[in-house]
């Protein structure tokens, strides 16, 4: 069998069997989901161009929280036309459940490592267009980042769980010489929006910039779209941050946890420093400068 399919498979099967025991175990006076509408196509493209000035958050509990967490987890397709297929969909929340970890843990395991199996094999699909033969044309309508996506779930008490919104950016900074050094290695990798010739020249160019740019470090700046995350504080004051694209499970636990509830976005001012950095290589978000991280 192929393993793509053979971990797809893998996947389907653990989630089939997680979902069940989600539905069984599920403590409903405990179980909160905050839902976020659907990107569409007309949508997306004004994302793209600009940004998002609103969110609305609806919270759900109870029966309605458990059966959105079931149906999160399950959710890797986009079979819709009109809705995007770039930016996918979201489901923060935290759903308690009456069983113990040892009965959740092989599960759950099974089905991450799974998705971990399943994204390490299609990244092994250096070509652009292999790779959407080998994945897209075998599983239709996937979207392989809803795929990927870790399922989290905590045991014991904890006093809190602080749900909110991020927009962190990404930051590398390497010598001159090492970006150039990372320019060559994307040589292996055409885009399918260009011949080899073409590509190989964008490298070549984007090599000479920054051979010329005159900085010895350079920094990579890429921003992470916004998304919703948690900061999870456990009984010893320890603060986690975690990403909440998929609902959390909960077990072992005596009491309930405080829960912040993800309130809706709203656009702030955008804060800006361009007087201390200058974009280099736009296409990778790479920066020359001197600011504080």
């Amino acid at each position: 069998m192929n393993l793509l399919r053979l971990y797809m498979t893998e996947i389907e099967q653990g989630l089939a069997e997680l979902c069940d025991l989600v539905r069984k175990q599920a403590q409903p006076e405990g179980a909160v989901m905050f839902s976020i509408p659907q990107i569409t196509k007309e949508d997306e493209t004004r994302l793209i161009a600009d940004d998002y000035d609103t969110i609305p958050v609806t919270v759900l509990h109870g029966q309605d929280a458990i059966e959105q967490c079931i149906n999160a987890y399950k959710d890797m397709y986009v079979t819709d036309d009109a809705m995007s297929r770039r930016f996918v969909n979201k489901f923060p929340g935290l759903v308690p459940l009456s069983c113990t970890w040892q009965t959740l843990a092989p599960v759950l395991e099974a089905v991450n490592q799974a998705k971990l199996q399943f994204k390490t094999e299609v990244q092994k699909y250096e070509n652009a267009e292999e790779k959407w033969f080998e994945v897209h044309d075998r599983f239709h309508y996937l979207i392989t980042t809803m795929a990927y996506r870790k399922i989290y779930a905590f045991d014991g008490d904890h006093k809190a769980f602080y749900f909110n919104w991020s927009r962190r950016q990404r930051v590398e900074t390497k010598s001159a010489e090492e970006w150039i050094d990372r320019l060559d290695k994307a040589r292996y990798t055409i885009p399918s929006s260009h011949t080899k010739s073409s590509w190989y020249a964008l490298v070549d160019q984007e090599q000479k910039i920054v051979a010329n740019c005159g900085a010895e470090k350079l920094s990579m700046r890429r921003p992470i779209k916004l998304r919703p995350e948690c900061s999870v504080r456990d009984l010893e004051n320890r603060m986690t941050g975690y990403s909440a694209g998929l609902p959390f499970l909960l077990t072992g636990h005596t009491s309930r946890p405080k829960i912040t509830a993800l309130p809706d976005y709203k656009r702030k001012k955008a804060s800006t420093s361009s007087g201390k950095w200058q974009l280099v290589v736009p296409r990778v978000h790479l920066y020359c400068g001197s600011l504080t991280v």
